[in-house]
């Protein structure tokens, strides 16, 4: 027998476009490549242009070293330890914030689609803290919850959880009358309304605020490590700032750039199978 949440399950599926549950999904009417291949495919093309600039442009090793030379020494740093500890570090801040901030933001949008008067309380104070430059609040969060990685979490949600609440927030007021009908007919509120309508509804624009989020906490993190640190990628590129080693500052500065592309994909892959299931 079909439950009451499956029955909810398909209709917001169906309201919403998407495929029907055990349903094949849409086709890509995009085309083309796969969007992980042409984004490798650039990556190696840049990693191309840098060898070529290294090996014949004159610059001195010290300057601007090729990419075997960086390779060479990250493998050397991995062998003793030395990157993998800072590494884990940031990936540590990174995971905890964005879910951190995560929960955040679909709790207070929840809470603003409910309450209206909450959201004109609050929303002025939010976006003066998100417009307020982050480097500048940095140095004050680490100075109220110290060097340790807690003061990163702490801004890495701070970043992450805005994206999430307007694109919530944003969706949930865009949902069908049908969907409200349906759930007064149910009589389906409060949590369970939340749990098996709202939630499911919200997930792609949950995906697409995440999306962003990500981006944003791999940058609150190196902010946050550069201020005050004992440990992570941005405190030992600061430290090899100071002893003038480009070679660990790129080294720092590609293991980021890949933290991001990867979490960005993830992420974006799981917006693509929302967006199916869901709608967009």
């Amino acid at each position: 027998m079909t439950s009451t949440s499956d029955r909810i399950d398909d209709r917001v599926t169906r309201q919403a476009g998407g495929s029907r549950r055990g349903g094949s999904p849409r086709p890509d009417r995009h085309g083309g490549p796969a969007p992980i291949l042409v984004g490798a495919l650039s990556l190696a093309g840049g990693v191309a242009l840098w060898w070529l600039i290294a090996a014949f442009s004159g610059v001195p090793d010290h300057m601007l070293p090729t990419p075997g030379a960086l390779l060479t020494r990250t493998v050397s740093l991995w062998q003793t330890g030395g990157l993998a500890i800072h590494l884990l570090e940031t990936l540590a801040e990174v995971l905890q914030g964005v879910v951190i901030g995560g929960v955040i933001g679909v709790l207070i949008a929840v809470l603003f689609v409910r309450v209206a008067w909450v959201e004109r309380l609050l929303m002025p104070v939010i976006v003066v803290v998100q417009v307020t430059p982050k480097i500048s609040i940095a140095p004050l969060i680490v100075l109220w919850l110290g060097l340790g990685i807690g003061s990163k979490i702490t801004l890495i949600a701070l970043v992450t959880f805005y994206p999430i609440l307007i694109t919530m927030v944003s969706r949930l007021r865009g949902m069908s009358e049908s969907l409200h009908d349906l759930a007064d007919v149910l009589d389906i509120g409060g949590a369970r309304r939340l749990l098996t309508i709202e939630l499911p509804y919200s997930l792609p624009a949950i995906a697409a605020g995440l999306r962003v989020g990500v981006l944003q906490a791999v940058t609150a993190a190196v902010i946050g490590e550069f201020i005050g640190a004992t440990a992570g990628l941005g405190y030992l590129e600061k430290q090899a700032q100071d002893n003038d080693d480009v070679q660990v500052v790129m080294i720092c500065l590609i293991l980021l750039c890949l933290i991001g592309w990867l979490l960005y994909s993830l992420v974006g892959l799981l917006e693509r199978r929302l967006t199916r299931r869901f709608g967009g």
